[in-house]
């Protein structure tokens, strides 16, 4: 769901001259009373150089698209209200939209905390006719007009800039409890800053001033586990294999009825688990696996062999439910957390070692 709302407020910016595509960059679309606005990067309209400082607004394509892989329309560009070549902005009111969508209420943030998670959605150089969706945190807090984000480990710019280039202009948003805050736009990522996973994004403060849009502050829920759900996404997959080549890979004869049971086990808990938010089931996980990582890790100097027999397996789950378990009555005393049975974590467990962050030997163990 939130992908696809980063998606419909994400649009494709084209630089246009005499027929030529000559400049690529996403921006994202705010709406302010009845107006519609984009804001993107200025070196999207204007070049890295300057070299399209004297554009037409007819020059300037700006195209939107409802849901990832649907056909684009275009949007007309009324006039551009301001820009900042120093700060890396520019802002363009919109003529034609279609007003009949539900348009997602977006609030305007210029404070947050470090470590805050952020999403963003742009179209990447290397695929301009699909959006790509990024998570992320917060590195710096804004200063000098200015902020960083990073990207998680389960995302990276495996080419550098190179994967990068495009999504300037992006608007990097923070979700809390279903509501968006738009707290940047993405500038240019180059260099040592792109190898890093590092980006640099301009604050919407002095954006927001010249349309009247009133700026808010981010307030964290302290009984919240923020640092858990950042901390899982920050886990690099290490092991792919699924729940049945886990157990294969440590017993060949383990019957494949018994694997059958667990699988529906597991599908059943992701189905009871829908109802949870992304950000407290993240949180649960972490706190299970780094759990889990050391009765692995306990249960591995008590077995020397790298065969396991049927009681072990089934032994080494219960015990993983036993560490989660314990673990969140433990958190539960500082966060809140949803209610969860003993079934559930189990099924919680499953989904941990069928999702490649838990297994019966070493190649489940993760050095963080």
């Amino acid at each position: 769901m939130t992908d696809t709302i980063l998606t419909q407020l994400c649009v494709r910016i084209t630089i246009v001259i005499d027929g030529k595509n000559e400049s690529h960059g996403s921006g994202v679309i705010l709406k302010f009373k009845e107006n519609y606005y984009v804001i993107t990067a200025f070196h999207c309209i204007y070049g890295n150089e300057k070299q399209f400082q004297n554009v037409k607004l007819s020059e300037i394509k700006i195209e939107e698209q409802k849901a990832f892989n649907t056909p684009f329309s275009e949007v007309e560009i009324q006039e551009i209200v301001a820009k900042s070549e120093v700060d890396d902005w520019v802002l363009l009111k919109l003529k034609n939209i279609d007003t009949r969508r539900i348009f997602p209420n977006v609030s305007i943030c210029d404070e947050f905390k470090f470590d805050t998670p952020v999403a963003f959605t742009g179209f990447q150089n290397i695929n301009k006719n699909q959006s790509r969706s990024y998570k992320g945190r917060v590195l710096n807090e804004v200063s000098g007009r200015e902020f960083r984000i990073t990207l998680t480990h389960k995302d990276t710019f495996k080419a550098g800039s190179d994967d990068a280039k495009g999504l300037s202009g992006s608007g990097a948003f923070i979700i809390m409890d279903d509501k968006l805050f738009l707290i940047g736009i993405l500038k240019s990522v180059l260099g040592d800053d792109a190898s890093n996973d590092d980006i640099k994004c301009c604050s919407l403060t002095e954006i927001a001033q010249c349309i009247g849009l009133e700026v808010s502050t981010v307030i964290m829920d302290q009984s919240l586990d923020y640092w858990g759900s950042n901390r899982f996404n920050e886990i690099g997959i290490i092991d792919n294999r699924d729940l049945g080549e886990k157990i294969k890979a440590v017993n060949t004869d383990f019957s494949n009825l018994q694997i059958k049971i667990l699988c529906q086990q597991l599908a059943l808990g992701k189905s009871e688990l829908m109802g949870i938010s992304e950000r407290d089931l993240s949180a649960i996980k972490y706190r299970i696996f780094e759990e889990c990582q050391e009765e692995l890790q306990i249960f591995l100097e008590e077995n020397d062999s790298s065969i396991l027999s049927d009681e072990q397996i089934k032994n080494l789950i219960e015990r993983y439910t036993d560490r989660g378990v314990e673990i969140l009555d433990i958190k539960s005393k500082k966060y809140k957390y949803p209610i969860l049975d003993t079934q559930l974590i189990k099924r919680i467990v499953l989904d941990l070692i069928n999702e490649c962050y838990l297994s019966f030997d070493k190649e489940g163990v993760y050095d963080e």
